[in-house]
């Protein structure tokens, strides 16, 4: 697991294996208020995410060990830190799902589809974190 920046920031959790994808959303962040933790499989995410609380989480769907569903489900069923934290889900294929709500009617999981740009990765969180 990597942290990036000095604490203080928007704290936001990259769960992806894959480095690539890894090295362009720490691109797209930086110099931003965010700071970003990457954890590079399923496993490591479940393990930070119990521990230490986010202010947004990005799941890649397809992660070794446990993907990105099975952890953002044990979240969800769990009482865990991080039960009612925003999530945004990448997808390798343009297959839409509709965003769900959390019971104040934001967003609470999103799904975008790799690969993405800057522009669509920031204003996606920003909208996550309800700053429009």
């Amino acid at each position: 697991m990597t942290n990036d920046q000095p604490e203080g920031g928007i704290q936001i959790l990259l769960a992806d294996d894959d480095e690539v994808n890894q090295r362009i959303v720490r691109a797209f962040l930086a110099g931003t208020a965010m700071e970003l933790t990457i954890a590079r499989d399923g496993r490591e995410a479940l393990e930070v995410v119990l521990q230490r609380r986010f202010d947004l989480m990005i799941f890649d769907q397809n992660m070794p060990f446990i993907t990105g569903d099975r952890v953002i489900r044990h979240l969800r069923a769990g009482q865990s830190v991080n039960a009612d934290t925003p999530v945004i889900r990448f997808i390798t294929e343009a297959t839409s799902r509709p965003a769900t709500l959390g019971p104040d009617g934001q967003a609470l999981e999103v799904t975008v589809a790799k690969p993405l740009g800057k522009d669509v990765l920031i204003s996606v969180i920003e909208a996550m974190l309800g700053r429009r």
